[in-house]
C-alpha cells in the first residue's frame, strides 16, 4: 500500500489562528456532539492532499504501462540477446573486482544495493527504531552483511554528525535528549536516583551515561549530580531537615549510622550534608571520621563540656593526662588538649603521654623526691607521676627544668635510669662493699699466678670468667709479646704469640645483689638488678685492669731481685737491646729488621694474601710499636723502660707540642691499621723530625749478615728450647729460610698457615712429620687450657724421637737446601 503524506509543504499547516485537525501526514477534522462542521482551511487540505494522490497515481500507471510493455518485448528477443541470472550475478562481480560500479549484495544474492542508498537506509532505520539500534539488528533488518554495517560507520557518521557509534550502536542527540528528559521526569517525581539504576535501565557504559548526565545537569536535568546520585534541590532540603532535626536534639555524640537506621536519611549523601550544615552554622558541633560508617557528630554542649573538665582537671592538678581526654571520647587528645590550654599563660611542656605546668607541678615533685631519698635512699619515680607517663616522659620531665637537675644533686640523688633515683650516701656504701671484694678476689688470683698467667697478661688475652660462665675476653692495653723469630724482642720467658689464654674469676652478678641487699634489704629487686648490672660492668673491667697491674707489679720485683731469669736474658741478646745504651744505634737495628720482614711479607704479597696480612698486622703491632714507644720516650724525656699502651700513648702525644706532635700522633694512629708500608714511611718520617736521623735500608752485603745472624741466633733458640709450640715455630721460621732464603716475624697463631704454604716446596714424609707434630702441639695446649695450669702427669708429652727430628730439621735447615738429605736427617 502507498500512502501519500500531505507533508510540510503546505504554508496552511503553520495557521496558528483557528482550530484545525490538520498533519504532515494527513488532512483531518474535529467533529464532536455540537455538530460542529469542517472548515473551508480543512476542506482546502484534504482536496490538496488528494490531488497530489492523483498525480502519484498517474506517474505510476504510466511506469506500469512501460514495464508491461517491455517485458511483452523481451520473449520476443533472440535468445543470443538475453542473459541468466547466473550471467548477471558474474557479470556484475566482474564489473565490482574492476571498479566500474560501487554496488553491494544483499545476504540472500539476490538484490545490490549502492553504498550511497545503504548510508541513506541506515539512517532511516536508526530514525524509525528511535534514534538507537544495534548493528547486529539493523544487518538483520536491512539484509546486509555485518562487515558491510561496520564499514560505513564512519560514513554514516560523517552524514549525520549528531551520530554516536558506542559498543556496536548507533545512537542519535534525539535519543539522548529524550533519556536526559525521562531522568529529569524520575527525579521530578522521585527526588533522587542512583547511578547504578540510571546505568542498569539504559544498558550503556558508565562513563558514556556520566559524560551525557554531567553535560546536562543545570539544564535539562535539574538536580545535583553528586557521588554517582543524582537528586535536586527540593530533596537536600527535606534531607537537610530531616539531619537538622536529629542533631539539634543531640546531647551526646552520635553515630551517622544510626541517624540513616533510624531517619532514612540517604547513606551516600549524609556525610556531605552534615559537613554543609556545619559551614553553614545551622548546626553546632564537630563530625570526626571520615566515611558514613565510623563518623561521629559531637554535639557543641558536649564538646564544650569536654573543654571544662579538661581546664578543670589541668587547673587541680598542675597536669592532663592524654589517656583521660581519650576516655572522653576524642579521638586526638593530644591536639584537642592544645586547643584547650592555648589560652594558658603558665610554663607548658607537652610530653608524649600529657601536658604538665612546670610551674606548679615541679615544685611537688622536688618535694617528693627529697622525701624519698631522705627516708628510703631511694626514690621510683613512677610512684609520684601520673600512671600513664612513661619513661620517656619522665626523662624529658626531668630534663625540662635544670633546676630539677641542680635540686637532685643537692639532695644527695644520683639517677642509675630514667626512673630510678638513689642517695649519694647508698651508692658510696655499695662501692666501698665492692672495692674490699675486689681486693679480696685479686689476692686470690695473685697467690696462683704463673709464668704462663704474666704471658697472657702481656700478650691481652686475660679472659675474665664468671660463675655463670659467661666470659668476656678483656684486653689488657699493653704491649703484646713477640714470637721467637728473627731480632725481635719479649718481655718475659717464654712469652711467644702461640694464643696463649688464661682465665681469672671474679664475683658473679649473683654474689653482687646479696652485698647490695646485706646494705639495704628494703630496696626493689628492680633498683637491685640495675645496681648489680652496672657495679659488675664497672667493676669487672676495673678488677682485671687492676689484677694486670699487680700481676705485672709482681713480676718486676721478681726480677730485680734475682737479677733477671735465663730465659729473659735470651729475650734481651735476641732484640740487643739490652747492650744497647745509644737510642739511635736501637734504632736502627728496629729499622734494618723491620726492612727484612717486610721483603718476607712482599713475597708472599703474590701468592699468600691472607698470611701477609697477618705478619703486617704483627709487624706493626710488635717492633713497630717499640720504636714509636722509643721516639715517645726520647721527646718525653724519662727512662724509656716502660711498655705504653695505645691510650697511655695517645695522652703524652696530645700534651706534647708541635711538630713532634703531629709526626707522632700519625704514626701512632698508623699503628692501628693493617698496611705496612704506611706505617713504615711514618716511621722514617718520625725519626728523621724527632732526631735528625736519616735511616737507610740495608744494602745486600749488609741484608746478607743480617740474614745469617738471624739464623745463628734462631739455632741457638731452637738448640735450647724444650717446649713443643715454640720448637715447631722456630723450625718452620729456620724452613721458611732454607726455602725462600727470606725471614719471617710471625706470631704463634700464623704456624698453621705457615706449614700449609711451605707444603709445596717440601718433600711429603717431611709434610707429614710437620703435620703430625702441629697436631700434637694442638692436643697440647687444648689440654694446658682445661686444665688451666700445667699438669706434669697428664700432660700428654711428645714422642723423643719426632722432636729431635723436627729440632735437627731446622737447624740444618740453610738457604738453598737439597731436602733430598731426608734419609740422613731421619738416620741421625
Amino acid at each position: 500500500m502507498i500512502f501519500v503524506p500531505l507533508g510540510y509543504k503546505n504554508p496552511k499547516l503553520q495557521n496558528l489562528k483557528e482550530v484545525h485537525k490538520r498533519s504532515a501526514y494527513e488532512s483531518g477534522t474535529f467533529v464532536g456532539a455540537d455538530n460542529r462542521q469542517s472548515t473551508p482551511s480543512e476542506l482546502n487540505s484534504a482536496e490538496s492532499q488528494g490531488i497530489d494522490l492523483q498525480m502519484l497515481l498517474k506517474r505510476c500507471l504510466k511506469l506500469t504501462a512501460r514495464s508491461k510493455l517491455s517485458l511483452k518485448l523481451i520473449p520476443k528477443l533472440p535468445l543470443c540477446e538475453r542473459l541468466s541470472e547466473r550471467n548477471c550475478v558474474e557479470l556484475i562481480n566482474l564489473l565490482i573486482n574492476q571498479g566500474l560500479i560501487n554496488v553491494l549484495f544483499t545476504t540472500d544474492g539476490k538484490d545490490i544495493i549502492t553504498e550511497q542508498r545503504l548510508v541513506r537506509e541506515i539512517l532511516d532505520e536508526i530514525y524509525v527504531n528511535g534514534g538507537r539500534i544495534n548493528s547486529v539488528e539493523l544487518a538483520k533488518r536491512l539484509n546486509i552483511d555485518l562487515t558491510y554495517i561496520e564499514n560505513k560507520v564512519s560514513d554514516v557518521c560523517k552524514e549525520d554528525p549528531s551520530l554516536h557509534f558506542i559498543l556496536g550502536q548507533f545512537i542519535s542527540v534525539d535519543y539522548i535528549t529524550r533519556i536526559a528528559e525521562e531522568i529529569n521526569d524520575m527525579l521530578i517525581e522521585r527526588g533522587l536516583i542512583p547511578m547504578n539504576e540510571v546505568i542498569r535501565q539504559y544498558d550503556l557504559p558508565t562513563d558514556y551515561l556520566h559524560q551525557i548526565i554531567s553535560n546536562r545537569v543545570g539544564t535539562t536535568i535539574g538536580a545535583r549530580f553528586e557521588s554517582g546520585v543524582l537528586y535536586t534541590d527540593q530533596f537536600v532540603r527535606l534531607q537537610q531537615s530531616i539531619i537538622i532535626g536529629c542533631l539539634e536534639g543531640a546531647l551526646l555524640p552520635l553515630k551517622l549510622s544510626d541517624i540513616i537506621k533510624y531517619s532514612k536519611v540517604n547513606e551516600n549523601l549524609i556525610q556531605n550534608l552534615v559537613l554543609d550544615l556545619l559551614r553553614d552554622g545551622k548546626i553546632q558541633g564537630n563530625l570526626v571520621g571520615t566515611t558514613k560508617d565510623n563518623s561521629i557528630f559531637y554535639p557543641k554542649v558536649y564538646l564544650d563540656a569536654q573543654s571544662k573538665y579538661i581546664k578543670s582537671f589541668f587547673t587541680q592538678n598542675g597536669y592532663v593526662e592524654y589517656s583521660l581526654v581519650k576516655n572522653l571520647g576524642i579521638s586526638d587528645p593530644e591536639g584537642q588538649t592544645k586547643l584547650v590550654l592555648k589560652d594558658q599563660q603558665k610554663n607548658l611542656i607537652y610530653l608524649p603521654s600529657g601536658c604538665v605546668d612546670l610551674s606548679s607541678y615541679l615544685p611537688q615533685l622536688e618535694m617528693n623526691i627529697e622525701q624519698g631519698l631522705t627516708a628510703n635512699e631511694y626514690i621510683d619515680i613512677t610512684t609520684i607521676v601520673p600512671n600513664s607517663f612513661t619513661d620517656v616522659d619522665i626523662e624529658k620531665l626531668l630534663k625540662a627544668d635544670p633546676t630539677l637537675s641542680n635540686q637532685i644533686e643537692s639532695l644527695g640523688g644520683q639517677s642509675i635510669s630514667n626512673t630510678f633515683l638513689i642517695s649519694r650516701t647508698l651508692q658510696e656504701k655499695i662501692e666501698n662493699k665492692l672495692q674490699s671484694l675486689d681486693e679480696k678476689y685479686i689476692e686470690k688470683e695473685l697467690a696462683r699466678c704463673t709464668t704462663q698467667m704474666y704471658t697472657a697478661v702481656l700478650q691481652g688475652t686475660v679472659t675474665l670468667a664468671s660463675v655463670s660462665n659467661q666470659k668476656a675476653t678483656i684486653k689488657s692495653g699493653g704491649k703484646k709479646a713477640k714470637g721467637k723469630s728473627g731480632a725481635t724482642t719479649t718481655t718475659a720467658p717464654k712469652a711467644d704469640d702461640s694464643n696463649v689464654n688464661e682465665t681469672i674469676s671474679y664475683v658473679n652478678k649473683d654474689d653482687i645483689i646479696k652485698q647490695i641487699k646485706m646494705i639495704n634489704d628494703e630496696l626493689p629487686d628492680e633498683i637491685v638488678d640495675i645496681l648489680a648490672d652496672n657495679a659488675y660492668t664497672s667493676h669487672s673491667r676495673r678488677f682485671v685492669e687492676l689484677f694486670i697491674q699487680r700481676v705485672k707489679e709482681s713480676f718486676a720485683l721478681k726480677e730485680e731481685a734475682t737479677g733477671g731469669s735465663d730465659g729473659n736474658e735470651l729475650a734481651k741478646k735476641k732484640s740487643g737491646k739490652a747492650e744497647l745504651k745509644n737510642l739511635p744505634d736501637c734504632l736502627k737495628i728496629l729499622y734494618n729488621n723491620i726492612c727484612l720482614f717486610i721483603r718476607a711479607i712482599e713475597f708472599l704479597n703474590e701468592n699468600e694474601q691472607a698470611l701477609s696480612d697477618l705478619l703486617q698486622r704483627h709487624l706493626i703491632r710488635t717492633l713497630c710499636t717499640e720504636v714509636c714507644d722509643l721516639l715517645v720516650h726520647e721527646v718525653k724525656k724519662d727512662d724509656g723502660k716502660s711498655q705504653l699502651t695505645s691510650q697511655e700513648r695517645t695522652k703524652i702525644i696530645q700534651s706534647m707540642s708541635e711538630p713532634n706532635r703531629t709526626c707522632l700522633r700519625n704514626l701512632n694512629e698508623s699503628l692501628n691499621g693493617k698496611n705496612i708500608e704506611a706505617t713504615f714511611a711514618q716511621i722514617e718520617d718520625a725519626v728523621d723530625q724527632i732526631l735528625q736521623l736519616p735511616l737507610k735500608k740495608p744494602n745486600k752485603k749488609l741484608e746478607k749478615e743480617l740474614l745469617l745472624a738471624h739464623r745463628q741466633e734462631l739455632r741457638v733458640l731452637l738448640e735450647n728450647e724444650n717446649d713443643s709450640a715454640t720448637i715447631l715455630h722456630l723450625t718452620t721460621t729456620l724452613l721458611f729460610y732454607a726455602v725462600h732464603g727470606l725471614i719471617i716475624h710471625a706470631p704463634g697463631k700464623a704456624v698453621p698457615m705457615l706449614i700449609k704454604h711451605l707444603s709445596k716446596g717440601l718433600p711429603s714424609s717431611i709434610n707429614r712429620r710437620l703435620t703430625d707434630f702441629q697436631e700434637f702441639v694442638i692436643q697440647q695446649s687444648s689440654h694446658r687450657s682445661k686444665e688451666g695450669e700445667m699438669n706434669e702427669t697428664t700432660m700428654p708429652q711428645p714422642d723423643t724421637d719426632t722432636v729431635n727430628f723436627i729440632k735437627k730439621l731446622g737447624m740444618d735447615a740453610k738457604e738453598n737446601m737439597i731436602f733430598d738429605e731426608e734419609k740422613r736427617l731421619q738416620s741421625q
